[in-house]
């Protein structure tokens, strides 16, 4: 008996979650129509970058890169 009550739990968990990613496309829709119905600016966003000048942007991160441990330490140094 238990199993079965568990089955049908599953199953409905299951189905009630398929209805809800059958309703996220129009969720979406909605809230695009809302976003340009308000004065909301748009993004764009820039693919021409290459490989190598991300490459480079991530490279020079990390040599300049300090933990939130360091600059507090720097703080309470000066």
């Amino acid at each position: 008996m238990n199993a079965s009550k568990l089955f049908t739990a599953v199953a409905a968990l299951v189905l009630a979650g398929s209805a809800f990613a059958a309703d996220a496309p129009a969720a979406s829709t909605a809230v695009s129509a809302a976003a340009s119905s308000l004065s909301v600016p748009a993004v764009t966003i820039n693919q021409s970058r290459s490989r190598s000048d991300v490459s480079a942007e991530a490279v020079e991160f990390v040599k300049n890169y300090k933990t939130a441990f360091a600059v507090q330490l720097e703080q309470y140094k000066n």
